[in-house]
């Protein structure tokens, strides 16, 4: 029979010794690419637990810096394959850095997955929040835009675009009526000054 008050370790010694922030800290300098989750053994370098380096708890100490914090950035060969040839060719004449180059697909991976009611209550809300400025830019495109379609494709898009204004008209009250009359007119007479200028 075992004796209940045998001790294996009689004088209380730890048998663990914690490791040294040194000690710690050059296994960390020894994957400068790895995240914390990469050294217990939960991230995407190092997925396998029996491979961890380190523990949770000796991750958390505060004396210690890693090489890579935060999300891992996506390889730019992947994100030239998600971006637009506009946004490509941007990054390319020195327009917009890297940051912004990502953060553009970003957004357009977002729009991507958004369903297209999703998308009609986010423009109504961005269309809500414009300067007088930004709406004359959009204005200016919006014409650009129309320059540059061919004969079916000009078609197809009118036809669209009077459908919508017939749709719009048949939900607005009389008040949005008389001022989008108002606007009209001012618009007539802006474009009617141009051309008798030019």
């Amino acid at each position: 029979m075992k004796d209940k008050n045998f001790n294996r370790n009689p004088e209380g010694n730890n048998q663990y010794e914690l490791r040294s922030d040194t000690e710690i800290q050059k296994i960390i300098d020894s994957r400068p690419n790895w995240t914390k989750a990469d050294f217990v053994g939960r991230g995407k370098l190092n997925l396998n637990g029996k491979n961890a380096l380190l523990t949770r708890t000796e991750t958390e100490r505060k004396n210690l810096v890693f090489g890579h914090v935060g999300k891992r950035k996506k390889p730019l060969k992947d994100i030239y394959k998600l971006s637009t040839k506009e946004n490509i060719r941007r990054f390319e004449n020195n327009k917009i850095d890297e940051d912004k180059f990502r953060k553009n697909v970003l957004s357009k991976s977002y729009n991507d997955k958004m369903s297209q009611s999703e998308k009609i209550k986010r423009g109504k809300l961005l269309r809500k929040n414009l300067t007088a400025e930004q709406k004359e830019a959009i204005g200016e495109n919006k014409k650009k835009y129309i320059k540059n379609l061919s004969g079916s494709a000009l078609n197809k898009y009118k036809k669209q675009s009077r459908q919508r204004e017939i749709k719009r008209w048949a939900t607005m009250s009389e008040a949005e009526k008389e001022i989008k009359r108002k606007k009209e007119r001012e618009r007539y007479k802006k474009n009617k000054f141009l051309k008798m200028k030019n």
